[in-house]
């Protein structure tokens, strides 16, 4: 009875989410959009890069890894801060500022290797304040029968920044030059222009919570507790708790790592495979790479999200999991038989591996489903940090792989490896709290 008066003095009916809900959401995938655009800026430009700066394989996967080692150390410190402190619109505001600052610095140090990873390694620490922060916020303005819907849709930020990164930084650095700089500088500086953006949209618009503007939060809609959200849950279990209580945490970790790592060994090197194989340009094999490795999450991705809220959330996971396992272990065959297959269905293979291993986004409820939303934050921070440790390897593991074997099969047996893994784990996670 006491909730219903609080709902109607709110003047809010049981619905999962608010029309502000909405806004939040778009403003926040545009942020991702920012992170993962800055991640994959520089893998379809491999060749240009080695050419240029005279770099081997290797060091250009520390180059391209720097920024995901610090992504990953990140996650936690971000998503205690932003859950303790300064709020997810805070957070996400100095990542972006922090990515937009040392963009420009990576642009005008490209050609100095160590300054060009330490700014990497600042964009990678700025965009770690961004996805992890974003999920338990999302989850007060959404309900739970929304939760998988809502996080698919954000993933789509991040395909589009794939798609963008892909895409568009070899046509930049191979064709506009301004104010002194060469090419490639002047490609990565015009890369920095989306986080300056962000940096005044996301303070404008984001709210961390619905009771900012009068709204009870969501995040607990379908067990009748919304107006008692209107408070914190002091009784619930800390971080700290969860993680010397529960294995669940460690779990969600391994689980999310298989579908980060898989996607790490096959698409870092994907558009490299495909020029040594079938002899293409940079930028045909950027704009191949962008177009089958990303346009099919933007489809699976909100439409994966939607189904799980149906079918059940494990029950997604694991499938996608094991599908995600089975198109990689295609491109063993593929790198084994070399341009003896057609280029045509290496794409084909391409796009439907794509289309399961962006279901990533599948594992992230999980984060406010098992555990508390306050802990949400937190305990992302840990399943990111194990996952994107394991995907800052793969590009050096890879870069060692290639340049002792001039061989790109190692690396896709790698990839087939961690889905089958994290298939493994995800058959232990469970749909309700587990703490």
């Amino acid at each position: 009875m006491s909730t219903e008066i609080g709902r109607q003095k709110s003047g809010v009916q049981n619905k999962p989410y608010y029309g502000y809900s909405w806004v939040i959401l778009i403003v926040l995938i545009l942020a991702y959009f920012v992170d993962v655009f800055m991640r994959y800026n520089i893998p379809t430009v491999i060749p240009t890069l080695m050419k240029t700066y005279n770099w081997d394989a290797s060091t250009v996967g520390w180059v391209d890894s720097s920024y995901l080692w610090a992504y990953a150390i990140m996650q936690i410190p971000w998503g205690y801060m932003s859950e303790k402190w300064l709020g997810a619109r805070w957070t996400i505001t100095i990542g972006t500022g922090l990515i937009a600052f040392a963009s420009i610095l990576f642009a005008f140090n490209v050609q100095n290797l160590g300054l060009g990873i330490l700014s990497r390694v600042l964009i990678g620490a700025g965009a770690a304040a961004i996805w992890v922060p974003a999920n338990p916020m999302l989850a007060r303005w959404f309900a739970p029968s929304h939760r998988g819907l809502q996080t698919g849709l954000l993933g789509i930020g991040g395909t589009l920044g794939t798609f963008i990164g892909g895409a568009f930084m070899p046509i930049l650095v191979t064709s506009v030059a301004f104010a002194g700089l060469s090419n490639i500088q002047s490609g990565f500086l015009i890369s920095a222009i989306p986080g300056l953006i962000m940096i005044i949209l996301v303070p404008l618009l984001v709210k961390n919570r619905p009771e900012q503007i009068g709204l009870p939060s969501l995040d607990k809609m379908e067990s009748a507790d919304i107006e008692s959200k209107s408070e914190p849950d002091l009784d619930e279990p800390s971080f700290g708790y969860i993680m010397l209580h529960s294995k669940y945490p460690y779990i969600i970790a391994i689980v999310y790592a298989g579908f980060l790592g898989t996607m790490y060994f096959v698409f870092t090197w994907f558009a490299a495979y495909l020029g040594t194989t079938y002899h293409i340009n940079v930028k045909s094999a950027g704009l191949l790479w962008a177009i089958s490795a990303t346009i099919p999450g933007l489809i699976s991705q909100p439409l994966s999200g939607w189904i799980s809220d149906k079918i059940g959330h494990k029950k997604a996971a694991s499938l996608a999991l094991l599908l995600t396992a089975i198109f990689s272990s295609v491109f063993i065959i593929f790198a084994s038989v070399g341009n003896k297959i057609p280029l045509a269905v290496t794409m084909a293979g391409m796009v439907i591996f794509a289309l399961f291993v962006n279901m990533w986004v599948l594992i992230w409820p999980f984060t406010t489903m098992m555990f508390p939303t306050k802990a949400g934050g937190s305990i992302g921070g840990v399943m990111n940090t194990a996952a994107q440790l394991v995907g800052a390897a793969a590009p050096v593991v890879s870069g060692y792989i290639i340049k002792g074997t001039n061989s790109y099969t190692g690396v896709f047996v790698l990839g087939t490896a961690c889905a089958l893994i994290g298939f493994t784990a995800s058959l232990f996670l469970k749909e309700h709290r587990v703490v």
